[in-house]
């Protein structure tokens, strides 16, 4: 093993990590080591959440409120340990302990900063990769569990984490100064387990100054960059317990949390257990050898995220580099060039294996692929036998979607795969290029997100960094969480960071959680007051971005940008008004399950139960100061905001909106007041006609970027358009979608011309017309207890069949449009109104045919 570089010094005046995270705030361990000492347990309260394939999710009060909320650990369980070095590289930390006795149970508490992988003997501690989820460490750390009773025995065993540097300790320069993060710090680790035995003994065993610590075999590490391999030696010899530590150092131990300068203790950052689904590899796909050119370029079939498992079937050693792109260059060269990485590098791989080190796959980073370009410099590639693992988060898959129209199922499948590969612990953008959680993406694509997976922990996880991100302003970042970026940089822009109060309503709405609204509302008003505050001269609220990437454009819509701001601000103040009405609805039919979101909720008659953040800007100019607003107030400003918007951009007498002083037309412009009902009603027909013939004139073709892409369909149907919706989804021309599946992608692309990113699930959100609209199943406005069926009667589709799993269960919808029949299932508790050609009809529980 190699030697840490360096000794930290010994300061205890310096303040401890999550404040500013210097070297000299670890203890040195002088002296042998000792027995870990016992401490007592903390009952958590984590139920695993019932599982299921399509119905996962049926409702269970107590699972529901248990199993995702993020419960509150005792930091005093363990001590931070870390390697003595400045900065120190891939640390592996182990100890080991006896057991005289069979274990009972054991439970694993485990996290680490940046990314760990923890292990049990030789055995992993569970499949999960890529842990913990990423957060702002001073503000929350999340902390995994797992029952490891079988991997421990009766006799000597061995407790080991190896750390990498994820995001928290990131070294590559990037755009999103994420190696410059407030937080950023060395990595670091905390575990704490404790083991029943048969003869009614307990112990438990935590990281401490007993931990012993060398460096291990990944040489570098980095999300951006990839990993760098030396397999000189067996790299899990140090799991055995015969294995000789003697020459390892002792690790660092985190100082305690008082100084001699303070007169108070400096706050700690919550540790929680981790609700999201776990990072775990979904598919092993075996590649196949790009054809022609001296260059050996491997083709996984699809892009995915994920890594490769290289393996060594030869018996000298092989040194060889592999550059992971999602695309191939005109020479056959895999691209791997990204312009917002400062590094000589990007999403390569440097490998060493030999006899003693036969195997390596990524530990502590992702990669968005198709290609993979090998390159030897030492040894035979046809030594290499290379697997490529499809993996991202554990999330259930909440719907199912055939169809006699070939195309549409394959649509559906593209967006599925997209937001696949962008499940890491938050939704981000793309899994190559950024792996940011850009808000504005989820915006749009958030009912795609439901209606495809179980979003409800992962959605809470972020609800949180959010909030986390909060500044005192009221402000939010575009991107969750964050480095300290996204505030000024490409900001403000409404159309994303009014994600916060749509998403407090969207789990409220799909999945009846209330009590994340009463934990939430204040950082959600917070932000609504600060974007109700900077309302220019015409009463609208601006941004930077807009309708981004229309046919055409680099970024950022050409059209002004404030009618979309303004009209996302408005649904943000009608979203939130929406959840604090649920929640009090809930308080009335389920008083106990509703319990702690009222005791919570800022909307009650006692007022507040937190204060709002330092120096965020009233609710109200007429409201009294500190006051908060009703949801009835929340829609008044709304509405004032729409009314700004008909003034401003609405051209009355020709019937079509534009920007003051142009006439130039942008249909997003157009679709967004029609898409959120604010267009007067004696405008509607001729705002609808100009729409139409501007689609017509472009040979069936949109101009939307991501925020027009979501409405236009939808808005079509609703307006006697379903024909016309149903042929700009399947034009085969540029720009549209059926020409990027017909080239053979099975992902959407980020943009319409030369895209960047090719697995960017924004551009696929006409996924939620194909559901809501061929299907013709939508949630009711209160949730899934009563829902609506309306399949669109001008889209030419024959047959279309839908499962979808709620939380009452399965929804299974049978539409032939060709035979005049539909058949439906109504689960239990709930009812459906169904509106065909020949009338409306109520639907209770049970099993139903309809002719018409």
């Amino acid at each position: 093993m190699r030697s840490h570089t360096a000794r930290a010094r010994f300061c205890r005046s310096m303040p401890p990590w999550w404040q500013v995270r210097p070297r000299d705030a670890w203890e040195p361990v002088r002296g042998a080591r000792r027995d870990p000492r016992d401490r007592p347990s903390v009952a958590c309260g984590l139920r695993s959440m019932l599982r299921a394939r399509l119905c996962g999710f049926v409702d269970d009060d107590s699972r529901d409120q248990v199993a995702c909320t993020m419960t509150d650990l005792d930091p005093a369980l363990a001590r931070w340990i870390t390697a003595p070095a400045e900065d120190p590289q891939n640390p592996l930390l182990r100890t080991t302990f006896e057991l005289s006795s069979p274990p009972l149970s054991a439970r694993l508490l485990v996290t680490g900063l940046g990314a760990f992988r923890a292990f049990v003997g030789e055995s992993p501690f569970r499949s999960s990769r890529l842990d913990p989820g990423l957060t702002d460490p001073r503000r929350r750390v999340l902390v995994c569990e797992a029952e490891v009773s079988s991997l421990l025995g009766v006799g000597e065993n061995v407790l080991g984490i190896a750390l990498g540097r994820g995001f928290h300790a990131m070294d590559t320069l990037n755009v999103w100064r994420w190696e410059q993060a407030p937080w950023r710090g060395p990595v670091r680790a905390w575990a704490h387990l404790r083991i029943e035995q048969a003869d009614g003994t307990s112990r438990v065993i935590s990281t401490d100054e007993s931990w012993r610590t060398a460096p291990g075999p990944v040489l570098h590490d980095s999300m951006y960059e990839g990993e760098v391999f030396e397999g000189r030696e067996d790299p899990t010899a140090w799991l055995r317990a015969d294995f000789d530590d003697s020459d390892w150092e002792p690790v660092l131990v985190d100082r305690p949390r008082t100084g001699a300068r303070r007169t108070a203790p400096i706050p700690e950052p919550r540790m929680q257990l981790q609700v999201q689904e776990p990072v775990v590899i979904q598919e092993e796909i075996t590649p196949v050898v790009v054809p022609g050119g001296e260059r050996v370029v491997l083709d996984m079939g699809q892009v995915i995220a994920g890594w490769c498992r290289y393996e060594l079937t030869g018996q000298d050693p092989l040194e060889f580099t592999a550059v992971h792109g999602e695309k191939l260059r005109a020479d056959g060269s895999v691209d791997a060039d990204n312009e917002h990485i400062h590094a000589e590098r990007f999403q390569e791989d440097r490998v060493r294996l030999s006899i003693d080190a036969r195997s390596f796959e990524p530990q502590f980073s992702y990669k968005g692929f198709r290609y993979v370009e090998l390159r030897s410099h030492l040894g035979s590639l046809q030594d290499l036998q290379v697997t490529g693992l499809l993996a991202h988060a554990d999330l259930e898959v909440a719907s199912m979607l055939t169809s006699s129209d070939e195309y549409l199922e394959r649509f559906d499948a593209a967006m599925r795969a997209s937001l696949a590969n962008n499940m890491h612990h938050v939704p981000t953008d793309t899994p190559m290029h950024e792996k940011n959680g850009w808000t504005g993406d989820a915006l749009t694509g958030l009912r795609a997100m439901t209606a495809s997976f179980d979003m409800r922990r992962m959605l809470r996880k972020w609800i949180a960094d959010q909030v986390d991100g909060q500044r005192a302003d009221g402000s939010l970042s575009v991107i969750a969480p964050n480095p300290g970026w996204g505030y000024e940089e490409l900001s403000p822009a409404p159309e994303w960071t009014t994600l916060l109060p749509v998403l407090l309503d969207e789990l409220a709405s799909e999945y009846g959680e209330v009590d994340v609204v009463g934990e939430h509302a204040q950082a959600a008003a917070a932000y609504l007051a600060h974007e109700w505050d900077r309302r220019d001269e015409d009463g609208l609220i601006s941004g930077v971005l807009g309708d981004y990437l229309t046919p055409g454009s680099p970024g950022p819509a050409p059209e002004d940008k404030r009618l979309s701001g303004s009209l996302f601000v408005a649904q943000g103040l009608r979203a939130l008004a929406h959840a604090l009405e649920l929640v009090g609805a809930d308080a009335e039919t389920e008083p106990d399950a509703a319990v702690g979101a009222v005791a919570n909720n800022p909307w009650t008659t006692e007022g507040p139960a937190t204060a709002a953040p330092s120096g965020a800007p009233d609710a109200s100019t007429s409201a009294a100061p500190g006051a908060l607003l009703s949801p009835d107030q929340l829609r008044e400003q709304a509405a004032t905001l729409e009314e700004a918007v008909n003034t401003v951009f609405l051209d009355s007498e020709r019937g079509r909106y534009r920007d003051p002083g142009e006439d130039s037309y942008r249909q997003t412009s157009n679709l967004l007041p029609l898409a959120f009902h604010i267009v007067p009603e004696a405008q509607v027909e001729a705002v609808v006609a100009h729409l139409v013939a501007d689609i017509e004139a472009r040979g069936d073709h949109h101009d939307c970027g991501h925020i027009g892409v979501r409405y236009l369909l939808p808005v079509l149907s609703e307006h006697g358009h379903g024909a016309l919706a149903m042929r700009v989804l399947s034009n085969p021309t540029a720009p549209g979608w059926k020409a990027w599946l017909d080239a053979g992608n099975s992902t959407f692309m980020e943009m319409w011309q030369d895209p960047r990113s090719c697995s960017h699930y924004f551009m696929g959100t006409p996924a939620t017309w194909i559901h809501e609209h061929v299907a013709g199943l939508r949630r009711g406005p209160e949730g899934w207890q009563e829902f609506v069926v309306q399949p669109d009667p001008e889209v030419s589709v024959g047959r279309i069949d839908l499962i979808r799993a709620t939380i009452f269960g399965e929804i299974r919808l049978e539409v032939d449009r060709g035979a005049s029949t539909m058949t439906l299932a109504v689960p239990p508790g709930t009812r459906a109104q169904v509106r065909l050609p020949d009338g409306e009809r109520t639907l209770d529980a049970g099993q139903h045919t309809i002719r018409w």
